[in-house]
């Protein structure tokens, strides 16, 4: 290898750990709609293909419009297993326009409630079951399971 390959390839590095290094101060300031590892991911790879990293200030606040089966907004993943839920139930709060999406698998086949959201879905065995609710009214609605009747949340939305 000549100096000036090793030279490159120290340049890229210390510019993608610079990348790194600056969008980990930055978490306070995440893009919405982006998770923080996919920030760090795309700022290494921003960096290690241009040769110097691009400053903060000077990125694109665009993100890419989620693929049709990308879920919207929040995602909560629930189980159920007999008569137990998993997480246990809570209280969910969504603001007046948020979406949240549900990926509810049940150990049985079963009915999938959304009360104030309109949605009735049915649940097959070991199947995963993806609904999106959008908080469209402020309310407390109970998200339920009507085979055995079990609350898996409730939704205030605010």
């Amino acid at each position: 290898m000549t100096k000036m390959t090793l030279a490159r390839g120290a340049s890229y590095a210390a510019g993608a750990a610079l990348a790194l290094a600056v969008t980990a101060c930055g978490g306070d300031t995440a893009t919405p709609g982006v998770s923080p590892a996919a920030s760090s991911s795309t700022a290494a790879s921003t960096a290690s293909s241009s040769g110097a990293p691009t400053p903060p200030s000077a990125k694109s606040p665009t993100t890419p419009p989620p693929a049709k089966d990308t879920p919207a907004g929040r995602v909560i993943d629930v189980t159920i297993t007999g008569r137990k839920v998993t997480p246990a139930p809570t209280t969910v709060d969504l603001k007046v326009g948020e979406k949240l999406t549900l990926v509810v698998t049940s150990d049985h086949d079963d009915e999938l409630h959304a009360h104030g959201f309109d949605i009735e879905e049915k649940l097959k065995a070991g199947t995963p079951t993806t609904v999106t609710l959008t908080g469209a009214e402020a309310g407390l609605y109970e998200v339920e399971t009507h085979e055995p009747a079990l609350r898996l949340m409730m939704i205030a939305v605010r």
